[in-house]
């Protein structure tokens, strides 16, 4: 659970997952047949357009909303204190076999390797914690900032990692990400709002140097999210 806008930011909070009983048959994954592009949003902020290209996203979300679905989602819950609000339903899991393949079979590893960590780590792979996110018209996550955590065996977290199955090209309205760099006790200052595309990756430091963020209230339709995040060692 994110952090309120007002709550401590540097405290590390983890990320309780259920492990997975069974080995979930996730659909297949596509490598890309030339490197992906990477986009500087502002400091901080990166956009992979077509991380998942249509037919993965598609599988992704047949697998997640079909009626013998494995993944159940949790409804929302009130938030403790010193965390932001959130309406979105939600699951995390624990799959390292995902986490794998979605740093190998993406293009993500190859895409992440330019990303300098602090104190000169590198990008090694994924947070074995996938959280699956649906948020449907009239949901929302209030303005919060993610923490990092160490992930035993493999290193710390760094960057938080949204893939986003559905966008505007499903009419998904509102829903975006948006990022607020410079907040004050007055407001929290202007806002950036990197596109919601379907298929694509957006990835924003956490931990120490966390930006102020919310998802913002989807007007219409229903936003889906496969999120993990970026281990450093």
């Amino acid at each position: 659970m994110g952090k309120a806008r007002n709550a401590p930011q540097a405290t590390p909070a983890g990320n309780a997952a259920t492990p997975a009983l069974t080995k979930l048959a996730w659909p297949r994954l596509e490598r890309p047949s030339r490197p992906h592009s990477v986009i500087e949003a502002a400091p901080g902020i990166l956009l992979i357009d077509d991380l998942f290209p249509p037919r993965v996203r598609k599988a992704f979300l047949a697998f997640l909303t079909a009626p013998n679905s494995p993944i159940k989602l949790n409804p929302p819950t009130a938030p403790k204190r010193g965390e932001a609000e959130r309406t979105n339903e939600r699951i995390s899991l624990t799959d390292p076999d995902l986490a794998v393949r979605l740093w190998n079979d993406t293009g993500l590893r190859d895409a992440c390797q330019a990303i300098e960590g602090r104190h000169g780590r590198r990008a090694v792979g994924l947070n074995p914690n996938m959280r699956i996110y649906r948020y449907p018209t009239g949901s929302f996550f209030g303005p919060h900032y993610d923490d990092d955590n160490v992930v035993e065996g493999l290193g710390t977290t760094e960057w938080t990692l949204l893939i986003y199955l559905t966008g505007k090209e499903d009419g998904v309205v509102g829903g975006e990400t948006a990022f607020y760099p410079t907040p004050s006790r007055k407001g929290n200052g202007p806002a950036i709002v990197p596109e919601l595309k379907a298929g694509r990756a957006l990835l924003h430091r956490h931990g120490q140097h966390c930006a102020l963020h919310e998802g913002r209230t989807v007007e219409q339709g229903e936003k889906w999210v496969l999120r993990s995040d970026v281990v450093f060692a």
